[in-house]
């Protein structure tokens, strides 16, 4: 079995100028994210817009990438939906695809109890066979994964990785202390990823990653392979900025983070498309925090469009 490790960013899904997936450009962010130092890739999951695709599509993303990732990198697919018996088809389509792992958040709308999001997990473990990454997202699924729970989930052998998207990593710390150093543990926001680090945790499931994984693959590594957290700090405070405008929203809203990334990949002259509504683009004033924050950036190629 592969050991997921280091960077692993949930892909974006690209489309066209009319919203429709558009494969070419699946394929070239697909191979921008690998060559950019991507340790692994998870497809089909929140980044990705999977709320947003049909079930057919959802496939031909996974698809997409599995065969153009042609084994390069671990893959992890995001398997959830609202029903155990939806998710376990989906799960089940993506091990048949030759995926290394599912990436598991909770199903939500109905705030389900502890106990009931272990039968489901546990219902989920024994209909597949690949490793699974479970996803704690207390925003968007209401309810959050206790740490007694991860544990259960991690010590029974129903999970073999956890990611916290908190974004407070004290959970990372909290379950560091139970579980001893062998344990996966994924951080899953991006806007404290070096107290992640610092906490204990071995890989980074980092959304606005698809923007720069040259500087963020760097940052993870200088972390959890050199424990040099000095040098991880200057690097965090230069890619701090754009990660701010993805992960904090104004006047108490959520953020636009999915376009702040495609309309970042954008200045970097690499399009990959809309976010599909009911998102929208980015408003005038965020746009122009954004072009801001990016042109101050050590980007390696960097090419800055000044206009929409």
């Amino acid at each position: 079995m592969k050991e997921f490790r280091g960077l692993y960013p949930p892909l974006i899904t690209a489309f066209d100028e009319q919203g429709n997936l558009d494969e070419q450009r699946m394929r070239d962010h697909i191979d921008f994210m690998i060559e950019g130092g991507s340790d692994g890739l998870c497809a089909g999951s929140s980044t990705g817009e999977f709320m947003n695709l049909s079930r057919e599509e959802w496939e031909g993303v996974l698809g997409i990438v599995r065969e153009q990732a042609a084994g390069r990198v671990p893959l992890l697919a995001g398997g959830a939906w609202m029903s155990t018996r939806h998710t376990i088809e989906r799960c089940r389509f993506a091990e048949r695809l030759g995926y290394d792992g599912i990436l598991l958040i909770s199903p939500w709308y109905q705030v389900h109890t502890q106990r009931e999001l272990y039968a489901h997990f546990k219902a989920v473990r024994a209909a597949i066979s690949i490793p699974i990454m479970v996803y704690n997202n207390p925003p968007v699924t209401g309810v959050r994964l206790s740490v007694e729970l991860l544990e259960r989930l991690y010590r029974e052998g129903i999970v073999q990785y956890l990611k916290d998207a908190d974004s407070d990593p004290y959970t990372i710390a909290r379950l560091r202390m139970p579980l001893g150093d062998e344990a996966h543990l994924f951080y899953g926001h991006d806007n404290n990823a070096l107290g992640a680090f610092a906490f204990g945790a071995t890989g980074w499931v980092s959304g606005t990653a698809n923007f720069c994984p040259e500087i963020w693959s760097k940052f993870v590594h200088t972390c959890i392979d050199n424990g040099d957290f000095l040098a991880a700090r200057r690097m965090w405070y230069e890619i701090l900025p754009f990660v701010e405008i993805a992960t904090v929203g104004t006047d108490g809203e959520r953020p636009d983070w999915i376009a702040v990334i495609k309309r970042g990949l954008e200045l970097r002259g690499h399009a990959v498309g809309p976010v599909r509504p009911p998102m929208l683009p980015l408003t005038e004033e965020i746009d122009a925090r954004l072009r801001k924050a990016v042109s101050k950036m050590p980007l390696p190629g960097k090419t800055l469009l000044v206009a929409r």
